[in-house]
């Protein structure tokens, strides 16, 4: 299962605050990127094996949804000498 939320918190030394992103955005900002990437895929089915390379980038393309889905329960967390940050995809 794709993951849905995408939560960021800022802790500072005077305040704190937390957002989250929907990925479902995220997601219909990349279908464009899928619908063009499966076209030029059965483009380049047509054609000759000398595009073996393209034909790579595009399967790459297509593992992308395989990679979010991996990235579930992720946590990293940076911190600074004046503020930490914690992003978490759920």
């Amino acid at each position: 299962m794709l993951p849905m939320l995408f939560w960021i918190r800022v802790h500072d030394d005077e305040h704190s605050f937390a957002f989250f992103i929907p990925l479902i955005l995220v997601y219909l900002l990349l279908l464009p990127v899928f619908v063009l990437a499966a076209l030029a895929y059965a483009v380049l089915g047509l054609i000759a094996d000398d595009t073996s390379k393209a034909r790579g980038y595009i399967l790459a393309i297509f593992s992308l949804p395989s990679l979010f889905a991996a990235a579930r329960g992720t946590e990293i967390e940076i911190h600074s000498d004046t503020s930490d940050v914690t992003l978490y995809v759920k």
